[in-house]
């Protein structure tokens, strides 16, 4: 959970097995027959009775696929899993297995090594990692009422160093590949943000905003009054005295904002549309309510298809505003690749997709070199 951490373990499934030559097929998602099958069981710990019931939904619905398409032995990836347990995993699987006829294969691959030549092989071949089995209640106890990011959606988009970036980045990792194209991904760290919650009153009347990014939280609730205001070329800029709080009233009509350049200054910055303009003006009642997040492990990519070495470049990027505009579809960059593969094929170009743009041209400026430490 959610689905979009199924299709992302999918999209890197597929790829290995289209390396190997092994014909792959994806099972519906089905969460709703999981989460009744589970149903009370939510506070059982990891190994306990809640990943049988997982187990027993897994490999009967395997079973079922090779019974129906002519198979004469199963088994589960799970085994190599050390957060598992290897014989309750062999009991289930051979148990399903009779029922329909069939073999279990169970060959314990996690000794003698194996686990960490299973490290070593995903590793060469920038697999997906995932930090958890899937399972949202094993995520829960993990965490100890922590605040999960994994479980979380932010909007339309796909924001910088999210599940939905990476995602994105895997599907044309494997269509670049099905083609024959040598792809390398790229990976880095960075500061990451999410707004978590926000409000902004205008006299007491809610209005529709965005926050621009790095803005740091406001403590409870923020009143005051518009102290002053800047005009610029495209925005009026109000001033707060409190928090150095600032709203920007743009010269158009109200959209996510994509930074440049990193933003290193923390003020609360809210974005509103042109129509507030003459509302919002010196001693206008504001009212705000701000929570955000800063995370030191926030982690992007960059995508490279093709030679590294050679000299043309064209250049996409993975992410998008929150509102999910301002990015490129999957459609876009397949084209691209298409329509120039001989060139890719020959050296002479490549396709770069970079990561975290929306929050200042990161994965540019990484691939480049031009960060610093500031």
């Amino acid at each position: 959970h959610p689905e979009e951490e199924y299709l992302l373990r999918w999209v890197e499934t597929e790829r290995v097995c289209n390396d190997l030559g092994i014909k792959c097929h994806l099972a519906p998602y089905e969460l709703d027959k999981w989460l009744n099958a589970v149903k009370g069981l939510e506070d059982e710990p990891e190994r306990g009775k809640r990943c049988s019931v997982c187990h027993d939904l897994r490999l009967e619905k395997t079973a079922q696929f090779a019974k129906e398409n002519g198979f004469d032995a199963v088994t589960t990836v799970l085994m190599m899993s050390p957060k598992k347990d290897f014989q309750v995993l062999k009991d289930i699987g051979e148990k399903t297995a009779e029922k329909y006829g069939l073999q279990f294969i169970s060959i314990d691959f996690r000794k003698n090594g194996g686990i960490e030549k299973m490290n070593r092989l995903s590793k060469k071949s920038q697999l997906y990692h995932q930090n958890y089995c899937g399972c949202m209640y094993a995520l829960f106890q993990q965490r100890e009422g922590e605040y999960i990011k994994e479980l979380v959606s932010y909007g339309k988009g796909r924001l910088p160093g999210s599940r939905e970036e990476l995602l994105f980045i895997k599907q044309i990792r494997a269509f670049a590949e099905s083609l024959g194209l040598p792809c390398m991904e790229e990976s880095f760290n960075f500061v990451n943000w999410r707004v978590v919650h926000s409000t902004l009153k205008i006299n007491k009347q809610e209005v529709p905003h965005s926050v621009l990014w790095f803005s740091r939280s406001v403590k409870g609730v923020l009143r005051s009054k518009v102290e002053d205001v800047i005009y610029e070329d495209d925005k009026k800029v109000a001033l707060l005295g409190k928090y150095s709080c600032k709203i920007w009233i743009l010269n158009r009509s109200l959209k996510d904002i994509s930074l440049e350049v990193p933003r290193v200054f923390t003020e609360p910055i809210l974005i509103v549309g042109s129509e507030y303009r003459d509302i919002i003006d010196i001693g206008t009642k504001v009212e705000i309510r701000l929570k955000t997040e800063f995370d030191e492990n926030g982690r992007s990519q960059n995508l490279i298809i093709g030679n590294p070495e050679a000299v043309q470049t064209i250049e996409y990027y993975s992410d998008t505003l929150p509102d999910g505009k301002g990015g490129y579809s999957f459609i876009d960059i397949k084209g691209a690749v298409v329509r120039n593969l001989d060139k890719i094929q020959t050296g002479d170009t490549k396709v770069v997709v970079y990561g975290a743009k929306t929050a200042g041209n990161l994965g540019k400026m990484y691939m480049k070199k031009a960060l610093i430490n500031i």
